[in-house]
């Protein structure tokens, strides 16, 4: 065995892959599938979501369920009758249809793209096929940026709203995947929000969990996998990505013979730290998710990391579209609280730790959260201003002499011009 390809960063694990760590999603992801549930599973980059989702079709077509899979970053978007065409033409290759589905496509122009979705998924694939249908939809914010996308995510919730109606409706199931929170998917304020379904927690990888790991380290390093694996649990805190390609550096070491934490600190820094964090995918993904939000979005995210970083005590709060989104990008993460302590907010892993630093915080809050120079040009003007408004003649005569009633005046003028956000 080539101890080294054993462990794979950053790609997709396929079914059979001897290091894929199987964690609670597993069952729960079957279990719902086969409960029949609309399944979401909507976590950061690099968690695990793609491979965890290959494994379950595996296992669900091994029971007789037909499974189509579809990564949305591979639809095309030239037009909003095109993407669905291709996604569909996607889907009948898939599950084996026999009907063509352009053919049927071209042939009902006379109804919405939405509509002929929803209808070759009834009168096509459940006509066509007697049991049940899971399709698996990835990468589902690569449609965050179309301008069709409430109307997609819209058809999905009809499609589970209709099971009430029509039974054939009951044997087809959805799993979304992707960087996206429910509140991401409908966002026109008009329309109910994506609120069906049932949530699928991905979490880190478990020093149990993580056993196929131990294992490929131990061929490599006999008596002292426990040692090296430990050491960079340290580091990732179970992050899959992180703590497959430290497995792997660490495997791929050609001139370490007895391994003790100063090794496994030293692949840390060669990985992730200095000019390789401006390389690696998933730090570059954090930095850009977080960096390139909206400015009053970024400065929220960034407030509440600072917070977390400094180990300021932030209770968990789903209903939080600020927390949700720095969970998401990968920054925090949720620390269970005991039966007498509710949930916290904690830094993902000391990786993260160490490359989002302060310095990195401060080096990118933007200016108007409260670092901008108290007597800019700006105040200066409206303070002299306000007091040339405030004083009398006997005042401004006052104010020449020097004397102590308008002392007071002007850094209470000056506040106020800081107060309106004139400043």
């Amino acid at each position: 065995m080539n101890e080294a390809s054993f462990f794979i960063a950053g790609d997709v694990l396929p079914a059979n892959t001897r290091s894929y760590v199987p964690r609670p999603a597993d069952q729960d992801l079957s279990s719902g599938v086969l409960d029949g549930a609309f399944c979401y599973v909507l976590a950061a980059r690099q968690m695990g979501k793609s491979s965890l989702m290959v494994r379950t079709a595996s296992r669900l077509r091994e029971r007789g369920i037909r499974i189509a899979q579809v990564d949305l970053r591979t639809v095309r978007s030239a037009s909003i009758s095109e993407w669905y065409l291709d996604l569909l033409v996607r889907v009948q290759y898939d599950l084996g249809l026999k009907t063509d589905a352009r053919a049927w496509w071209r042939a009902r122009t006379g109804l919405d793209a939405s509509q002929r979705f929803i209808e070759f998924l009834h009168d096509v694939a459940l006509k066509e096929i007697a049991g049940a249908i899971v399709l698996f939809i990835d990468e589902i914010d690569a449609m965050l940026a179309l301008d069709f996308r409430d109307e997609f995510f819209a058809a999905i919730r009809a499609l589970y709203n209709a099971r009430e109606s029509d039974p054939a409706y009951q044997r087809l199931t959805f799993v979304l995947l992707g960087v996206a929170t429910p509140t991401d998917l409908i966002r026109d304020p008009r329309r109910t929000p994506f609120n069906i379904g049932r949530a699928i927690k991905l979490q880190e990888f478990t020093y149990d969990d993580a056993e196929p790991l131990r294992q490929g380290l131990e061929w490599r390093y006999p008596t002292q996998a426990d040692r090296i694996l430990r050491r960079i649990f340290y580091w990732t805190n179970g992050h899959p990505y992180l703590t497959q390609k430290l497995c792997r550096a660490a495997a791929e070491t050609q001139n370490v013979i007895t391994w003790d934490d100063a090794q496994v600190d030293a692949l840390v820094k060669a990985n992730f730290f200095g000019a390789p964090a401006d390389r690696d995918p998933n730090l570059t993904f954090v930095r850009s998710k977080v960096l390139g939000a909206p400015e009053a979005e970024r400065r929220q995210m960034l407030e509440l990391y600072s917070a977390v970083y400094s180990g300021q005590n932030i209770v968990a709060d789903e209903s939080s579209p600020v927390q949700n989104h720095l969970e998401l990008y990968g920054l925090v993460r949720i620390a269970k609280g005991t039966p007498l302590d509710k949930d916290k907010l904690a830094v993902r892993n000391e990786i993260y730790r160490r490359v989002f630093d302060r310095k990195w915080i401060e080096k990118h809050a933007p200016s108007s959260s409260g670092t901008r120079p108290i007597f800019s040009k700006t105040s200066l003007l409206f303070a002299l201003i306000a007091v040339l408004v405030a004083v009398s003649a006997g005042g401004a005569y006052a104010l020449v002499r020097g004397q102590s009633n308008t002392v007071t005046a002007t850094p209470t003028a000056i506040v106020a011009a800081q107060a309106t956000g004139t400043g």
